[in-house]
């Protein structure tokens, strides 16, 4: 605890220590925790529960650093002791792991967007009178 004040109070004398002050928190959330981060950082942990969507406290809890969740909570995730990592680390490959054996489903990445992406179509003034008059 002294170093971690001694640190403070030299970092805004040195401007070279000014990168000791992010140091990782270990946030343990409760039901009544709100997450903070993310699309639903303004809803509760409860919230979430209720409105079905574990996937979105599952991945935090495997990709992140700094968040864990009380014991409740770990069990209503179906997070087992074999499936739950030493805190504060990361680790995917066992977040992998527990969606494949817990009937969670990987999402495909670029499949949407890609139906998106124009084709190229020549924009002569002619073609481009034709878009007009609505005849493509």
């Amino acid at each position: 605890m002294t170093l971690l004040l001694c640190l403070r109070k030299e970092s805004k004398l040195n401007p070279k220590l000014r990168t000791y002050n992010m140091i990782p928190t270990l946030r343990t959330l409760t039901r009544k925790s709100k997450l903070g981060f993310g699309k639903y950082k303004d809803l509760t942990v409860q919230k979430i529960l209720d409105m079905k969507m574990p996937i979105v406290l599952i991945s935090p809890y495997y990709k992140l650093t700094s968040i864990n969740y009380i014991e409740d909570v770990l069990i209503e995730l179906k997070i087992t002791e074999e499936y739950r990592i030493n805190k504060p680390s990361s680790d995917k490959e066992a977040y992998y792991r527990f969606l494949s054996c817990n009937g969670f489903e990987k999402r495909e990445r670029n499949t949407g967007a890609d139906k998106l992406i124009p084709k190229n179509i020549s924009t002569s003034k002619g073609r481009l009178q034709a878009i007009n008059h609505g005849r493509k």
